[in-house]
């Protein structure tokens, strides 16, 4: 009878070791696969952030590439109107700035320019870069004098070669806009190309011309 009990016991024991066993062997499966899931959440949220850090800095290169050193904005300023739109534009570009100065001063504003601007005369300029020819577009500002461009700017077209270039006009003007100085840059460079011109009298206006150009940085 003895014996009879303790075989059941001992049954019962081996029975209830069973299913310990497996259920712990349940639970180690459970964890690993729980980690393994967590490793691989992990790994694929690095590798996002990885590849989106690599398209930004792709794409931060390319737009450096379109904007370095192929700008320039050349400009006449005699009061700093229209030079506080040349360093407006460089800004909103990336450009490179060059000024345009008569080598000469004048004697008489009134007398000497008016005389230059109907006479066609080509005063000599100083401009304070060396080479043109390594940009591709190149804005051109000029205040607006008896409904012209300044002589000086009628030395720069000129005294450069234009050719296969993009020329971007723009002034400043007390009245006049820009319309009717534009004939001398189709004059002076037949081989550029001559994009929109600005009057920019309200600056308000310059950042949403150059976004429409193509030319913001």
């Amino acid at each position: 009878m003895k014996t009879r009990k303790n075989i059941l016991l001992l049954t019962l024991v081996l029975a209830l070791s069973f299913v310990l066993a497996a259920c712990g062997s349940n639970n180690n499966t459970v964890g690993t696969t729980s980690s393994a899931d967590e490793t691989e959440t992990a790994t694929e949220t690095l590798q996002t952030e990885e590849s989106s850090e690599n398209e930004s800095e792709e794409q931060e290169i390319t737009e450096t590439d379109v904007n370095d050193g192929n700008v320039l904005v050349a400009y006449f300023s005699y009061t700093g109107n229209t030079e506080e739109v040349a360093q407006m534009i460089a800004e909103y570009t990336g450009s490179d700035l060059a000024e345009i100065e008569r080598a000469e001063e004048y004697g008489n504003l009134q007398e000497e320019a008016e005389v230059e601007i109907l006479d066609g005369v080509h005063p000599e300029i100083t401009v304070s870069v060396d080479n043109i020819e390594g940009y591709d577009t190149i804005f051109v500002g000029y205040p607006i004098w008896w409904d012209e461009a300044p002589a000086m700017i009628a030395t720069f077209l000129a005294d450069n070669d234009f050719s296969g270039k993009t020329i971007i006009p723009f002034c400043t003007s007390s009245s006049d806009d820009i319309g009717n100085s534009l004939h001398i840059f189709s004059e002076l460079c037949p081989d550029a190309e001559i994009a929109e011109g600005l009057t920019a009298n309200n600056l308000n206006d310059i950042e949403p011309w150059i976004q429409g150009l193509g030319l913001m940085e």
